[in-house]
């Protein structure tokens, strides 16, 4: 859309002024001064523009394109001046997706343009798992005067989208083996990693278990057997009570939120490697069974959709899909009395004695080292995953000195604690977590 803008009625009056009094007064001065503002007025008559949508190309970068919760996500918006025409005043807003703010840069952009040239706009979000649409880009050019101006809005080329998720295939784990599967290893001999003895050959043994070593130098065959491993009974345990629903900025997810979705990960990555792995959540209610604690064991029919909606409750703390079915004692909150956490003694009930824990739990409050203790008091090996949200201020740093105690509590009672800072990324920190647990 072509506009034309009348900015020029004040020059038009002067000019009059001028002249009029030039002529009447018989002053050349005057009768020249009047003329500059009449220059204005006629340039600005006569000042033309080309339509946008043929003028500029529009190009959109979005790194990654599949980012992880929590990652920053760098939006690159470059337009081009493919005309033959120079655009005098060119203005670019990028269509930012409504749901996300931008955490550094700037979403507009403008200059001067000569044909070939560009302008870029960048900035950076922080997204929350989801997918999420741009905007058309608002572009806006106005001519030297400007009393023309083009406006339009326009699809970019390049994604118009990005959807953020989670992928077990993220997270950088050596040949796919966590700590859980060492720390169960038994003493016999059969398939493993770790080795055992080594055994006369028998017919049908694998060549790849074969000593060629000891061949070489004596000429008997022997095989090597390793130590068996047997798979691990895993707990996952998130903390989506109240006090951890809280971000360290605007734009940024919760702590709930993180731990949500590093649980959701932690149980794809344990049960592709074949651990029995079940998912809980301590303060929303089970959205499929109404109960509190939320539970979903490692045999349960379904397990994938009921353990998806638990993390999702865990992460949003909404309640409103709790069923019909719910009774007034499953949906008692859980009181937060450290070591007599109800609802936490009726987690526990619900695991083997073998059972290893992952506690994922930002670490906001004081319960949460008496929770540890009561896990380890039942006897459960605990690895704790706490993401650091707090915010970087006089408050903020008061509040990381109290969680950096609670996480002491934690080592002290003989879980291993995986602090998980904010600029690192969500798989790095879970490998961590995942070849940490099980060891002391």
């Amino acid at each position: 859309m072509i506009r034309r803008v009348r900015r020029y009625q004040g020059l038009v009056a002067a000019a009059v002024l001028l002249v009029s009094v030039g002529v009447g007064t018989g002053t050349p001065t005057l009768l020249l001064a009047g003329i500059v503002p009449l220059a204005f007025v006629v340039q600005g008559a006569l000042s033309t523009l080309q339509p946008l949508d043929e003028q500029v190309r529009v190009e959109r970068e979005v790194r990654p394109e599949t980012p992880l919760p929590g990652q920053p996500v760098e939006v690159t918006l470059t337009v081009t001046n493919v005309g033959a025409s120079i655009l005098p005043d060119l203005r670019v807003r990028d269509g930012v997706p409504e749901e996300l703010a931008i955490r550094e840069g700037a979403a507009s952009a403008g200059a001067a343009l000569r044909p070939g040239e560009s302008v870029t706009a960048e900035y950076t979000l922080t997204a929350n798992r989801g997918r999420y649409a741009f905007q058309p880009v608002r572009l806006r050019a106005s001519s030297v005067s400007g009393t023309v101006v083009a406006e339009t809005t326009r699809e970019a080329d390049g994604p118009g989208a990005f959807e953020c998720r989670i992928d077990a295939e993220d997270v950088p784990l050596r040949r796919r083996t966590t700590a859980f599967s060492g720390s169960l290893a038994t003493d016999t001999g059969g398939v493993g990693v770790e080795f055992h003895a080594t055994r006369d050959y028998r017919a049908g043994d694998p060549v790849s278990r074969i000593n060629w070593r000891r061949y070489a130098k004596t000429g008997e065959l022997s095989t090597v057997e390793y130590r068996e491993q047997r798979a691990a009974r895993v707990a996952v345990l998130i903390d989506g009570r109240d006090p951890n629903h809280v971000a360290a900025g605007a734009s940024l997810p919760t702590g709930a939120t993180l731990c949500a979705y590093a649980g959701t990960l932690a149980v794809r990555v344990l049960r592709d490697e074949g651990h029995h792995v079940g998912v809980g959540a301590l303060g929303p209610a089970d959205p499929i069974t109404g109960r509190r604690p939320a539970w979903v064991p490692p045999d349960a029919d379904g397990f994938a959709a009921h353990a998806a909606a638990v993390c999702n409750a865990a992460a949003t703390g909404a309640e409103e899909a709790v069923t019909a079915r719910t009774t007034p004692a499953a949906t008692t909150r859980a009181t937060t009395d450290g070591g007599r956490d109800a609802a936490l003694v009726r987690f526990l009930g619900h695991l083997p004695a073998t059972a290893q824990v992952i506690l994922c739990t930002p670490a906001l409050d004081d319960a949460v080292a008496s929770m540890v203790e009561t896990i380890r008091t039942h006897g459960h090996e605990t690895t704790v995953l706490s993401p650091a949200v707090t915010p970087e201020s006089v408050g903020g740093r008061t509040l990381a000195l109290e969680r950096g105690i609670r996480l002491d509590r934690m080592r002290e009672v003989g879980a291993t604690v995986v602090d998980w800072d904010r600029e690192e990324r969500l798989p790095v920190a879970l490998a961590r977590t995942l070849q940490a647990g099980g060891t002391r």
